[in-house]
């Protein structure tokens, strides 16, 4: 995948996070801003406050899921201590743990359901509007390996990370305009921006692929 790496300004990425967070009480003005009036009831839902402990109870599950499958993984080659009580006991073991990995469900639907939040939504949005007022002229073209990308949530659900997951719920269930636009800029993620490398002064974003 192509992608660009430019120099942002830090200070002016944060003012504009940090002046579209406040506008949570003019829906309508901050949709205009965004360029992004005909999605006017997304940013009216995104501005209000909603809960999201399901995020903790997802991650809660993922983990115990990563945890049954490392069990699994160790029986079938045998680093278990399960290996000296025979196969027909490693084979009801194995049975057991994978029937306990289908009671918890579709993993799939934890990521899904948390990007189709209107507030994460409004939020890459923002996020994306601080890239585009604050970096410099100084773009660079590179072709890059998707693995090679760092997205903070996908990872945190990928990892079954709680420590990250608190921090998470609990700086997004705030009111819009007291979410720390640090967090938002560094450990979010956007639709275009990728990241914010506020050491560096450096910004990654998506790209459509230049032409030969």
């Amino acid at each position: 995948m192509y992608i660009i790496t430019a120099t942002f300004d830090p200070d002016a990425a944060f003012a504009r996070a940090s002046e579209l967070l406040a506008l949570s009480d003019s829906p309508e003005r901050l949709a205009e801003r965004l360029g992004i009036t005909r999605d006017l009831e997304v940013v009216k839902k995104g501005v209000t406050s909603t809960s999201f402990k399901r995020v903790l109870n997802d991650v809660h599950k993922l983990k115990h899921f990563v945890e049954v499958n490392k069990q699994i993984e160790e029986i079938k080659s045998d680093k278990s201590m399960l290996r000296f009580l025979g196969s027909g006991y490693k084979e009801k073991q194995i049975a057991k743990l994978e029937a306990e990995c289908e009671k918890l469900g579709s993993l799939i639907d934890a990521p899904k359901w948390f990007y189709q939040q209107p507030r994460v939504q409004l939020l890459s949005a923002i996020r994306d509007y601080a890239l585009d007022g604050s970096q410099q002229g100084d773009a660079v073209w590179a072709e890059i390996e998707r693995q090679e990308l760092v997205f903070p949530i996908a990872a945190m659900f990928e990892k079954a990370d709680k420590a990250f997951a608190e921090e998470l719920v609990a700086q997004i269930e705030k009111p819009l305009k007291d979410i720390d636009p640090r967090f938002l800029l560094e450990k979010f993620e956007g639709n275009r921006s990728v990241t914010f490398d506020f050491d560096k002064g450096m910004a990654m974003y998506y790209s459509p692929a230049p032409a030969h």
